[in-house]
This record gives structure tokens, C-alpha cells and sequence, in this order.
């Protein structure tokens, strides 16, 4: 069992050096055999803690806001996950940074996962990026780079639009590329369609971006989406009506990158939507890169960290 540690121990060092002296000048061979394997069992241990994530509910618009929150070093990262996802969609990418040390977050956007709706019900991306920047106040990050899949990808754009000063980088996981063209009367119609059948709506919408999916992958996804509330599913997908994307992903010029399903190309794709960014295109796998493929997903956003300062 990992034995716990306060997030902060600038005594675990010097601890461990202590006892790493205290073993050199022991004379029996005995008792420093014994001695030197109980170091490194503590010092395993400790580090397989730096890497444990460390789940935390934060306020937020009269609400809670969950947070995975794990590692230490480097520039953090931030993700954030799609319509009828959760932060549990990235625990690969959670699991391979903070494996290397560095510090990964993700979270459950309001009223999806372990969040609570917000009190006064805007689920517009606006609001959900106010929700990002008061989590991200509270968790101290100054500067992060943060990554999107889907729509969650237009609210991380809306999010750099908004606060430039504080993203190191942003990374677009087949993320969301135009505005939903659906007018006032459509959005009703497809709200109603949803309450009445939501599961069966949602399988449809879905079974396209899942057909390169294994039956796993297609398990959670749709597991996930039939636990996010109708009403928040609803709200996330006609966000998107309002959805100015070249505007919003024009007006963040620092590093980008995009990781696409390239057997998902169509004339509306990121990809294709913004030729100027980078993009990883990945073959043999659905929407959800980051299930589908997930040592790919984590090579292409090591090498764009790496590049970060």
C-alpha cells in the first residue's frame, strides 16, 4: 500500500538522504542489507505517491466542480472532456505524464461526471470556461497547456480566447470544428427528440464516430453518456449553435496542436476547418482518440509539450 504524503514534503529529501547516510556507516552487513532494502522499498513507495492521483471537489458557481488531480513537476496539463464524457475518459494520458512526474489534471465539466449542475443552469461555453478558470484559480495553476476533446474542444477554445495569458499551449483532440446550424425551432425539436429518447438518439449520433472503436471503448462511451443527464446533454450540444470557431481558435496564436481520426475526415473536421495547425492524424480508430489510442495520443502530446516553455 502506497503510504500517503502531503501534497507539499520538502522534508522527503533530506529524509531521504538522512537515512541513506545512516545505512553507509552501519557496521553490520546485516542490518545494512535489511536497512538499504527498506530505503528503497520507502523510496518506491514515495515515488509511486508523486504520481497518485489526488481527487478534489472545488465550489463553483454555487456548485461542485470534481478535479483528478495528480504529479508534480514540469508544465501542467490540463483535459477536459467531451459532450456525455468525464475526466475518466483521459486516464491513460493522467497515468502516462504523471508516470514521467509532471503534473496532470483533469476534470468533470459542470453537470457531467461527479459535477454538479450549476445552480443557475448556463451550460453555455462561456460559463464553462468560467468554471475551468475558477477551478484552475483554486488549484494555483498560473500557466498549463490545456487539452479538448470534442466539444470540449470549443470550450477550451473559448477558454484560451478568454484567458491567453495563462495557456502555455493547446492541444485539440478531434475537437469540435464549426457551429451547430440548427435554428431556434430545430434546437427545440432536437431537445424534445433527446428527452423522449435519449438513449436511442444518442447511440445514432454516436454509432458513426464509434464504428472503428473496439466493443470496450464503445461500452464505456455510450456507459458515460447514459449517466450525463439529458438536460446537461442537451445544453452542451446546442452550445455549440453559438459556437464562433474561427473566431475563437483564431484568437489563441500561441502553440497548437490537433490529433485527429483520420477515418473520420470529412470537410468539416478540424483538420481541414484550420489547415494552419499541426495536426496528428491517426488511422484505425473512432472519435475518442485518447480510448482508442492511447499510447498514440500520449506520444504526439509528449513530443508538443516538450516543445513548450
Amino acid at each position: 500500500m502506497c503510504m500517503q504524503q502531503p501534497r507539499s514534503d520538502p522534508n522527503r529529501l533530506l529524509t531521504a538522504g538522512l537515512m541513506a547516510s545512516v545505512i553507509a556507516n552501519v557496521g553490520s552487513w546485516v542490518i545494512h542489507r535489511f536497512s538499504a532494502a527498506l530505503l528503497l522499498l520507502l523510496l518506491l513507495a514515495t515515488a509511486g505517491c508523486a504520481a497518485r492521483h489526488q481527487p478534489i471537489t472545488i465550489p463553483v458557481a454555487g456548485a461542485s466542480l470534481y478535479v483528478d488531480d495528480g504529479g508534480r513537476d514540469g508544465v501542467p496539463v490540463l483535459f477536459i472532456h467531451g459532450n456525455g464524457g468525464s475526466s475518466a475518459q483521459w486516464r491513460a494520458q493522467l497515468d502516462h505524464l504523471r508516470g514521467s512526474g509532471r503534473r496532470a489534471i483533469a476534470m468533470d465539466l459542470p453537470g457531467f461526471g461527479r459535477s454538479a449542475a450549476p445552480l443557475n443552469a448556463d451550460m453555455s461555453l462561456a460559463a464553462m470556461a468560467s468554471a475551468i478558470d475558477q477551478a484552475t484559480n483554486t488549484l494555483g495553476l498560473d500557466r498549463f497547456v490545456i487539452v479538448g476533446h470534442s466539444y470540449g474542444g470549443a470550450v477550451v477554445a473559448k477558454y484560451a480566447a478568454m484567458h491567453p495569458q495563462k495557456v502555455a499551449g493547446v492541444v485539440y483532440v478531434d475537437a469540435a470544428a464549426v457551429t451547430l446550424p440548427l435554428t431556434t425551432e430545430q434546437t427545440a425539436q432536437l431537445g424534445a427528440a433527446i428527452r423522449a429518447d435519449k438513449r436511442g438518439i444518442v447511440q445514432a449520433m454516436f454509432a458513426p464516430m464509434l464504428k472503428a472503436s473496439s466493443e470496450s471503448v464503445r461500452q464505456e462511451v455510450l456507459a458515460s453518456a447514459k449517466r450525463t443527464p439529458a438536460d446537461v446533454f442537451i445544453a452542451a450540444l446546442t452550445s455549440l449553435t453559438a459556437y464562433d470557431a474561427k473566431a475563437l481558435v483564431a484568437a489563441y496564436q500561441g502553440p497548437r496542436l490537433a490529433i485527429v481520426a483520420a477515418d473520420l475526415e470529412t470537410p468539416m473536421s478540424f483538420q481541414k476547418q484550420f489547415p494552419e495547425i499541426d495536426a496528428v492524424r491517426l488511422s484505425g480508430a473512432g472519435h475518442w482518440l485518447m480510448l482508442d489510442k492511447p499510447v498514440e495520443v500520449n506520444a504526439a502530446i509528449d513530443t508538443f509539450i516538450a516543445k513548450v516553455r
